[in-house]
């Protein structure tokens, strides 16, 4: 079992894949901090951060009891951001929070998808992140994308009630519908 589970992503927007994804990293870890982007490591828009933090709040409050470990949204990135600004890198994140916490990085596991574990080998110091730090692979189970969802309410469709975030509402996903993220 790992200590602390990081999930991080932009979570623009959050939806059931991702809450799906944390009730399964905390069954392999007794601590799951989900660190939402500050700042896009490669320049993509976002909604603002406050509004995500504030959703993924929203969505760990629903989903704690179906956790074995325990579950809790972090802004550390927004620190992280303020004290260099530019691109927090996954291996800088777990670097930090392994200095803080003065655990061994081997304890601490970055949490994907397939998708991200193939392509952890080209992220920023990705050779060093897999040989310093555990990996928990999560297979999908809900087959929806974030991508997908912004591109279904510019579209004007409704949303399929299974891509919505426990905790949310199709109303939490309106500002998408604009098109302006």
């Amino acid at each position: 079992m790992h200590e602390i589970a990081i999930y991080g992503g932009a979570f623009n927007p959050p939806h059931a894949g991702h809450a799906n994804v944390m009730i399964h990293a905390s069954r392999q870890a007794r601590r799951t901090l989900v660190v939402p982007s500050y700042r896009h490591p490669y320049g993509k828009v976002m909604v603002d951060y406050e509004l995500r933090l504030q959703w993924l709040h929203l969505i760990t409050d629903q989903i704690r009891r179906q956790c074995s470990g325990a579950l809790s949204v972090s802004d550390i990135e927004r620190e992280l951001f303020s004290q260099n600004p530019g691109p927090v890198y996954s291996f800088n994140l777990l670097t930090c929070i392994a200095e803080r916490t003065g655990l061994s990085p081997k304890r601490i596991a970055l949490v994907v998808g397939q998708d991200v574990a193939d392509a952890l080998p080209g992220f920023y110091l990705g050779p060093e992140l897999l040989e310093t730090f555990s990996i928990i692979t999560v297979p999908e189970q809900v087959g929806v994308r974030s991508t997908a969802l912004r591109k279904q309410l510019l579209e004007g469709a409704p949303l399929p009630a299974h891509w919505i975030a426990p905790g949310l509402d199709p109303v939490n996903y309106a500002i998408y519908a604009s098109g302006a993220v």
